[in-house]
């Protein structure tokens, strides 16, 4: 999985097909491209300020894959979407000049997020919900955090924010509906068809697309169960991808490099896992990622003993690699590995990390990782 760079671009985060040697390609569509591959290399006639980049990630055929999206998309094209924050509430922003559409970024089917680019938060994403917003409001699922009490910059010169578009399931994934393309294999039975499965917090959600229904559900899902079209797929989230399709599925995805380094929420309640992106666009390693350091984390529990460790778990495509920070050796050990240094342990560009912390959090700091800046 490499990140090849490209000029900068403006495109919305909509998957469409793309047939490729037998493989289905799956990709934002960009304005201004006339085709995204020709020949393998893919070119961009675009005028933005953060660079751009793509990446192609491999789910071969009978295979379970981790799968993340290290960039963002393209600001909103909807007026308004790059701004100042004026006010904060424990679960709003307000920009006084927006001019927002009223509901305009609140509905379930095309999903919008939030990231602060400027201040003691920048990197920080959160997804845009219910109540709708007005022209100057927008509501955030905070993950529990009061925004009022975190410090935020207001005003003339607050911190500053970007509106940016989310995906569902149908809008990354695609469906059988006029207008879409489906980028998966679907069946009228889970056990035969393309798998996309999110971690919940304590379990696996695994949904596929029924083409007998012609809508995403779960895979405990009876007929009378709602569609899951409209499930919202966290850009600072990762997923595992189980292709039961007789090819390959290369999914391949462009979008902007981040400007700061991805600022994560996890969960912190006593063993608490997080499947989180970590926003690299290219390899990294462990001893890069440097989650145990100060201005990494709060309070990493290192320890010689992994029952005693926080975790970092890499999905290798068959099983869990499961790393602790050793703190007597001072370097980072794979559980039940005689191998004792692991701080070169290669992490590719899109692969996401599932962390475990062994203790609660009891503040805000407690609660985030901050990952190294992309690409560095």
């Amino acid at each position: 999985m490499n990140t090849l760079p490209l000029s900068s671009g403006n495109f919305s985060s909509q998957l469409r097909p793309f047939s490729s040697g037998g493989s289905v390609v799956a990709f934002p569509l960009i304005a201004l491209l006339g085709a995204l591959f020709a020949g393998g290399m893919v070119h961009a006639q675009v005028a933005k300020s953060r660079p751009v980049g793509f990446l192609v990630q491999t789910i071969p055929a009978g295979q379970t894959r981790s799968f993340s999206v290290p960039f963002d998309a393209d600001v909103s094209s909807q007026g308004g979407t790059v701004g100042r924050l004026t006010a904060v509430g424990a679960n709003f922003i307000e920009c006084a000049s927006a001019r927002w559409i009223p509901g305009a970024f609140s509905t379930e089917a095309a999903p919008y997020f939030v990231r602060l680019s400027t201040g003691g938060h920048a990197g920080r994403t959160f997804g845009i919900t219910a109540p709708a917003n007005t022209a100057t409001r927008l509501y955030l699922d905070t993950d529990g955090l009061d925004l009022s009490t975190v410090g935020l910059s207001i005003g003339a010169a607050g911190d500053a924010f970007e509106i940016i578009p989310g995906d569902t399931l149908v809008t990354f994934f695609g469906s059988m509906a006029a207008g879409h393309g489906l980028v998966v294999q679907g069946s009228g039975e889970a056990n035969t068809a393309d798998l996309v499965q999110v971690w919940s917090g304590t379990g696996w959600l695994r949904y596929y697309y029924n083409t007998v229904w012609r809508r995403w559900a779960l895979d405990t899902d009876t007929l009378a169960d709602p569609a899951r079209d409209n499930v919202g797929l966290r850009s600072d989230r990762g997923l595992l991808f189980t292709r039961r399709g007789g090819t390959p599925l290369d999914l391949a995805v462009v979008g902007r490099v981040l400007a700061v380094p991805q600022r994560a929420m996890h969960v912190r309640s006593e063993n608490g896992r997080t499947f989180l992106a970590p926003m690299q666009t290219a390899d990294t390693t462990l001893g890069a990622l440097a989650l145990q350091r100060s201005d990494r984390s709060v309070a990493w529990r290192g320890s010689s003993d992994a029952a005693d460790a926080d975790i970092v778990s890499v999905w290798s495509g068959a099983t869990w690699f499961n790393f602790f920070f050793n703190t007597v050796a001072g370097h980072w050990q794979r559980v039940g590995d005689p191998a004792p240094n692991r701080d070169d342990f290669v992490i590719k560009a899109g692969t996401p990390v599932l962390i475990q912390r062994r203790t609660a959090a009891t503040s805000l700091p407690d609660r985030t990782l901050v990952f190294p800046a992309a690409g560095s």
